[in-house]
């Protein structure tokens, strides 16, 4: 083979070779682009579950009714135009496109994950808590750390333990708050007043009706046979401007003779409207209770006799649950309230300052555990308000306020003090700053001031009393006594407190100085003397004369001085005593005449002849009596002492008046 040949076959075998290596290329460059494909479409794929998962999300957990609708279109906003550009690099399909797919997968996923994560927590909203049940609001509430305080109102409309109002409403994040105030339902306020109607002509579903819609809880019904309309009142205690709980009772007509009827189920009526029902038909009832879970306390759990005419039948009341109290020391605050939402029991709080538990610590149950209790029960927790230490007080006003208000029992000492002003705090025990519970008894010490001792000021003048009292720092007041036999005027014979005691600095000393020395007189004997007579002599003489009437009749005219207690050698100024005469006694001529006795009525005789004789004979004394006689009632007995016909009766003198009587 020539030399150009052979080039010639090799130039064609490398270019077979190119030829080769290109289409291996091409080859291995479609597998790629294959695979890359499959990569791009599988990624999309996840991008897509993502936003269809992330989407769905949104929809079942947004409230497009209030703000968070604006943060849920910013989210899907991303979510979209992460999306899109997804879907732009797919469609360009080069060697940047995988990497930024799989860059733009990586952060759709990441923003959905974030999201999904924290919205719970960032885009939770206050719940529409309106006529739910307590134990939904505490459940809530604990989910989110939020405190609950817990007013109550009386509702007609609201089921009790159910809520009637709340602080926040539905646009409110519940991240925002750190507690949530809501007001439950009491149930029907018994004290509101209502207006009872006239239910004279009722009937007696009429009046059932009116009953429940009003919640009147104080009616008593009964029936009686009658000829009025059956089933229709008759007669009413009780109408007009009523509180709920005040009595009502209606009585209903059974007609002219009781309907009888077969007992129908009673089951889940309320004993009310059960005794009514038997009552309307005079089926005589017993009564016994037991707890129940199925059936509200105050509802017929069963009876011994159904779809059957009967006189009697026993019914079995509901005491409600059976509820055994727990161990409440070893559970929180919510779950006692959950508790005891969920078994109708009234729970209150006290609290006492108590220096063995810390502030907010239960201290004790009113109830122990294990205890049975009805529905309706009441529970009191006692909880530690932490210690209470002793003020730093400035007065004695101050301590006062600040006993009185957290009920402490304190003792008042008091000590006289060179330092402290009178009225001032010396000290306090327990100490300022010292804890103390309620059931401590706080001494407090309060200054008398500076001691002093008490003078002696018999004998000196006034002035000179008057200065020695200013000296010891006392407070002196003077008074006149009466004239003394030796002391002059001006000097003191008597001091209200002793002198040698110790006192309080300025504690006011009564002192009683002498009106003078006394002066003589001679006060004659002035019996049979007149009252005008001796007034005249004893201020001449400078005596008192006091005067009062002898009781009884005498022989001396009226104003004659019958007694006189002292005469004589006395001291000017003295009072002497005289009794006077009511001078001599009348004598009264009175008729009685037949006109002035009522046969057969001894009361109106003696009311007739008492007029008669007290009209007739001023201070003449009348004794009525009564004496049992066949004959003459209404009549003067022979014995009495007044008698028909001319009567003479004497002032002072007491006289018998017998009529006769049956």
């Amino acid at each position: 083979m020539s030399k150009k040949k052979k080039e010639t076959t090799m130039s064609f075998r490398g270019k077979e070779i190119d030829l080769e290596i290109n289409e291996e290329k091409k080859i291995e460059k479609a597998e790629n682009k294959e695979k890359k494909s499959k990569l791009n479409i599988f990624l999309l794929i996840i991008s897509l579950l993502v936003v269809i998962g992330y989407g769905y999300y949104l929809y079942q957990s947004t409230d497009f009714s209030n703000l968070e609708t604006i943060d849920i279109i910013k989210s899907v906003s991303f979510v979209l135009l992460a999306l899109i550009l997804i879907l732009m690099f797919f469609k360009i399909n080069n060697k940047y496109t995988t990497p930024y797919i799989i860059f733009f997968t990586l952060i759709l996923i990441g923003y959905s994950f974030f999201n999904i994560s924290y919205a719970k927590e960032d885009f939770v909203y206050v719940s529409d808590f309106i006529n739910k049940d307590y134990s939904e609001v505490l459940d809530w509430a604990n989910n989110y750390n939020i405190e609950i305080n817990t007013l109550y109102e009386y509702s007609d409309t609201v089921e009790i333990n159910h809520v009637i109002m709340q602080e926040y409403g539905v646009t409110t994040l519940a991240s925002e708050i750190n507690s949530l105030t809501i007001t439950l339902s009491l149930g029907p306020n018994p004290d509101k007043e209502i207006i009872v109607p006239n239910f004279i002509g009722f009937t007696f579903d009429e009046v059932m009706k009116y009953i429940k819609e009003n919640h009147l809880n104080n009616v008593n019904i009964e029936f009686v046979i009658s000829d009025n309309t059956r089933d229709t009142v008759i007669e009413q205690k009780g109408s007009g401007s009523m509180k709920r709980s005040d009595l009502i009772e209606l009585t209903f007509s059974h007609g002219n003779e009781i309907e009888p009827v077969k007992v129908k189920d009673l089951k889940g009526l309320s004993l009310f409207e059960a005794t009514s029902f038997l009552k309307r038909y005079g089926i005589e009832f017993e009564i016994s209770y037991e707890f129940s879970d199925d059936i509200a306390s105050g509802y017929i759990i069963s009876q011994d006799k159904i779809d059957e005419i009967v006189k009697e039948i026993k019914i079995i009341v509901s005491k409600g649950k059976k509820i055994t109290v727990p161990n409440l020391a070893k559970m929180t605050a919510v779950e006692i309230a959950k508790w005891a939402s969920l078994n109708n029991i009234k729970i209150s709080y006290e609290e006492v300052y108590n220096k063995e538990y810390d502030y907010g610590k239960i201290i004790s149950f009113s109830a122990l555990e294990g205890e049975i209790i009805e529905e309706g029960a009441k529970i009191t927790i006692t909880l530690s308000k932490g210690s209470l230490t002793m003020p730093n007080v400035n007065s004695v006003s101050d301590f006062k306020i600040w006993a009185n208000t957290n009920n402490i029992t304190y003792e008042e000492v008091y000590e006289f003090s060179t330092t402290i002003k009178s009225g001032e705090i010396i000290k306090l025990n327990p100490d300022s700053g010292q804890k103390i519970t309620e059931n401590d008894t706080v001494i407090i010490t309060i200054s008398k001031g500076k001691s002093v001792t008490i003078p002696n000021f018999v004998g000196l003048s006034k002035n000179e009393a008057n200065n020695k009292c200013k000296n010891a720092g006392l407070s002196c007041s003077f008074t006149y006594g009466s004239y003394t036999e030796s002391t002059n005027r001006d000097i003191v014979i008597s001091q209200s407190k002793k002198s040698g005691l110790t006192v309080a600095e300025g504690i006011n000393i009564n002192i009683t100085l002498s009106s003078g020395i006394i002066e003589k007189v001679n006060v004659p004997k002035l019996t049979g003397k007149t009252k005008s007579e001796i007034t005249s002599t004893c201020n001449s003489l400078g005596v008192t004369c006091n005067f009062t009437y002898n009781n009884t009749y005498s022989n001396e005219a009226k104003d004659i001085a019958i007694s006189q207690d002292k005469s004589g050698n006395m001291a000017k100024g003295s009072t002497i005593n005289f009794t006077l005469s009511i001078g001599s006694a009348k004598s009264y001529t009175v008729v009685i005449d037949g006109s002035l006795l009522s046969l057969g009525n001894p009361e109106q005789t003696k009311n007739t002849l008492k007029s008669k004789l007290e009209a007739s004979c001023p201070g003449v004394n009348f004794n009525f009596t009564f004496k049992s006689v066949n004959s003459g009632i209404g009549y003067l007995n022979p014995s009495s002492d007044v008698k028909v016909g001319s009567n003479t009766f004497v002032q002072g003198k007491t006289y018998n008046v017998i009529i006769n009587s049956n």
